[in-house]
């Protein structure tokens, strides 16, 4: 079975085991050769290591219900059967590069960063004290007044003004430290340790970092390095199979190889190498970062083709 076959599959909800074994080995393939990181799984997990069997299948899974969910092809019908194997690395493309600039925009301040650097301010300018096998802190050694009530500690702080975090915040330990400052001011009794740092990481305004970037009319589109790679190809083939590459990839209807040799009397070894070469000088001439920049990419090299013939 084709590849085309299997990704129509797909559209359909109607994937065979055998289509399931191509998407794997697919993003196997694409995982070792663009050096995807890890951070683009949903779970946590050890970026430091190795992608694992188990962290191949899982980044499948998620790419492929996201393609059912957007209903990236619910139109496969209305493209040239020899254009949606290409459309479809496209799809996956845009997906892993919203997924890493997804990923790139939670990072802030994390809770395990802002508990050891509110431990060392802690330990530097406070005083603790361990009670009922809790630790309690407080601006003065005295820990005669406890605060038992944690609900009413958070009902205070969440009157307190927030601290923004920004990816232009270079320095998080002086904002740690005004929100301890905020924090012991306004309960201005021992407060214990685990509820000190839970309130005062709710006290970091971090939204900045949770703009969405899987919006489709939000991403760029490079028109000039679209024109550049279109620019390239064109050098790159032979004026006089541009036919072949027309029928072959942008026709309305399927033409097979043995066809295309038939209408222009040429072995079928040589249409097939030929439309390999024209895939493998596309492929590297331009990768697109989303779908709205792949398929205006080859819309513009159709034109280009369809003028020139």
């Amino acid at each position: 079975m084709k590849k085309v076959e299997y990704i129509i599959e797909l559209a359909k909800g109607k994937l065979s085991s055998q289509g399931y074994k191509y998407f794997v080995s697919l993003v196997n393939y694409y995982i070792k050769k663009y050096n995807w990181p890890k951070i683009i799984l949903d779970e946590k997990v050890n970026t430091e290591e190795f992608w694992t069997d188990d962290e191949i299948i899982s980044i499948t899974h998620q790419l492929l219900l996201y393609v059912l969910e957007k209903g990236k092809l619910k139109n496969y019908q209305k493209i040239p059967e020899n254009y949606i194997e290409y459309y479809f690395k496209t799809i996956i493309v845009s997906y892993v590069a919203n997924k890493i600039k997804e990923q790139q925009n939670k990072i802030g301040l994390s809770f395990d960063d802002m508990k050891r650097i509110a431990l060392e301010i802690l330990k530097e300018f406070y005083f603790s004290k361990e009670i009922k096998g809790e630790i309690f802190w407080n601006i003065e050694n005295d820990f005669s007044n406890l605060v038992i009530i944690d609900d009413v500690i958070k009902d205070m702080v969440d009157k307190l003004p927030k601290i923004p975090i920004t990816e232009k915040t270079k320095h998080y330990k002086p904002r740690v430290k005004t929100a301890l400052h905020d924090l012991f001011n306004l309960v201005n009794k021992p407060i214990k340790e685990e509820v000190i740092l839970n309130q005062i990481f709710s006290l970091f305004d971090q939204s900045s970092f949770l703009i969405s970037v899987d919006k489709d009319e939000e991403s760029e589109i490079r028109e000039d390095e679209i024109q550049k790679a279109i620019g390239q190809i064109y050098e790159q083939i032979d004026k006089k199979d541009i036919p072949v590459f027309l029928d072959y990839y942008f026709s309305t209807t399927q033409n097979s190889l043995n066809s295309i040799a038939l209408k222009y009397n040429l072995p079928k070894s040589t249409v097939h190498h030929r439309v390999s070469q024209f895939t493998k000088i596309i492929s590297a001439s331009f990768i697109p970062t989303n779908e709205q920049e792949g398929v205006l990419f080859l819309e513009n090299l159709y034109k280009l083709l369809d003028e020139s013939k």
